[in-house]
């Protein structure tokens, strides 16, 4: 993938750039570890039937992701009518991540969330661009020791996190690409929470509702 002020500068018009944009989603999209997302969907569905907790955490554009991935599973869940996805988003209190960063160092916003309450078999997805947050890092370390399932949607070379994470899916790009990472990352979002709420409308005979409406095959 090229960077995006290469490919800026060796384009002529704004319909160029957004032509080469687009294709360059393409391009990532089409080099996506499917046994990962596999892995990641199987995780978070095995931690539903358990009634086990799902944490999101991430930074910026990520921590935007965060909450939406957990409004899809939870409330997508439930119009669905299957069973609740047990989601947490870490980003979306904003007077415990203020109280920590004020109190404790931004590098300790997650993981004074999760102290003393993350789980054995609990599962923590962590969203990152670089992979090198160290709030981040903090986390999925203390976690780790208390046998939760770590999770991460990754970008650039995967930094530290992808080393940390028992399940990495990294979107590879030259660093700094931010951009192209979080709509990649949006797409698992999609893909991923879409699955596994149409999955929820099973009969008990376990044929999906959803395919059971859309009629035979011609």
């Amino acid at each position: 993938m090229k960077k995006l002020e290469e490919i800026y500068k060796s384009t002529q018009s704004d319909l160029e750039f957004s032509q080469q944009y687009v294709g360059s989603l393409i391009e990532l999209l089409g080099s996506l570890d499917h046994k990962a997302i596999v892995r990641i969907i199987q995780t978070l569905d095995e931690a539903r039937a358990a009634k086990r907790r799902i944490y999101f955490a991430g930074n910026g554009g990520s921590a935007s992701t965060c909450g939406h991935f957990c409004n899809d599973l939870g409330a997508g869940a439930k119009r669905h009518g299957g069973g609740e996805f047990r989601v947490i988003d870490l980003t979306s209190n904003m007077a415990a991540v203020t109280a920590l960063a004020n109190d404790c160092g931004y590098e300790n916003v997650f993981l004074g969330q999760i102290e003393g309450v993350i789980g054995p078999k609990d599962v923590l997805v962590v969203i990152s661009a670089s992979g090198n947050s160290p709030n981040l890092v903090k986390a999925v370390e203390y976690a780790k020791k208390q046998g939760t399932k770590i999770i991460g949607l990754l970008g650039f070379d995967g930094g530290k996190l992808q080393q940390l994470c028992d399940i990495p899916l990294v979107i590879k790009t030259p660093a700094g690409q931010y951009g192209p990472v979080e709509d990649i990352h949006l797409v698992m979002n999609h893909l991923i929470s879409t699955y596994l709420c149409l999955k929820q409308a099973e009969d008990p005979n376990g044929r999906s509702l959803f395919r059971q409406n859309q009629g035979s095959p011609s």
